[in-house]
Parts: structure tokens; sequence; C-alpha cells
């Protein structure tokens, strides 16, 4: 039906040799390659708050340029109307209050976020005081379970 073809080689078969000086565990394997990715996301972590950094500071210096040219256009025209100063001030304070609102905001905004931050650390705190008492639980199986397995001779 099938042909079976047998190899046969003039070759010696090699020994194996065994490393016996380092054993590889499974927890080794698991923890080098989380390490990897750890270490790449702490790399690209300076880029990251430089880009936002950035991204603000641009956003920033736009609305800053945005009030250079309005306040030309907007002389001109003003003083064309003859708009009163009073009604100008009265929006100035008008503004400010607004102004102070939007930094009271933005103190209560960041307050959340440094609260936010706490809590996820201390959750995070939880987590791994847990995690180190499941592994504790786990090298004790391992060691009973080892216990019942006979040695290989």
């Amino acid at each position: 039906m099938y042909g079976h073809y047998v190899l046969v080689s003039s070759a010696k078969p090699q020994e194996k040799t065994v490393d016996t000086t380092h054993h590889l565990s499974v927890c080794d394997v698991m923890r080098d390659n989380t390490n990897e990715v750890i270490m790449k996301i702490e790399g690209l972590l300076p880029s990251y708050i430089e880009s936002f950094a950035d991204l603000q500071a641009e956003g920033l210096r736009i609305t800053r340029d945005f009030f250079g040219t309005c306040y030309i256009a907007e002389k001109e025209l003003l003083d064309k109307m003859g708009v009163d100063q009073k009604a100008i001030e009265s929006f100035g304070k008008y503004f400010k209050a607004m102004t102070m609102t939007t930094v009271s905001e933005i103190d209560m905004i960041n307050n959340f976020q440094k609260a936010w931050v706490e809590n996820v650390m201390s959750s995070m705190k939880s987590y791994d005081d847990y995690v180190k008492v499941m592994l504790s639980s786990y090298a004790k199986m391992l060691e009973y379970t080892s216990a019942m397995i006979p040695k290989k001779t």
C-alpha cells in the first residue's frame, strides 16, 4: 500500500548534553516575557508624556495667538460703532467670574484625578497582597504535590 522508507545513517549517534546548571521554569518564561513588555511600555512613557505636553502647548499657543489677532480687528470695529467702555468693563467682570469658575473647576478635576490615582494605587496594593497570598498557597501546593511524586531514577 504505502511505501515506508527507513533512513540509515553511518554516522554515530550524537550524545545529548544536558546543562544541569540552570533549569528553565514556566515562571522564568512568563517573567522574562512579561518583563520585556513592561520594559517596552516604560521606555515609551517619556515619549507619551512629551507628545501630550507638546499637544497641549500648541493648543495654548494657538489660543493666545487668536486673541492677539482678535484685538486688532475688534478695536477698529468697536471704535467705529462707538461702544461704551463701561459695557466692555461689565463684560470684563462677567468674563472674570466665568474665568474664576473655570479655574476652580480645573482645580476640582485635578484633585479628583489625584484621589482617583490614590484609589487605584490602593486597589493595586490590595491586589498585590492577594496575589502574594495565592502564590504562597500555590507554592505550598506544589511542595505537597512534589512530595507525593516519586523521584526519577
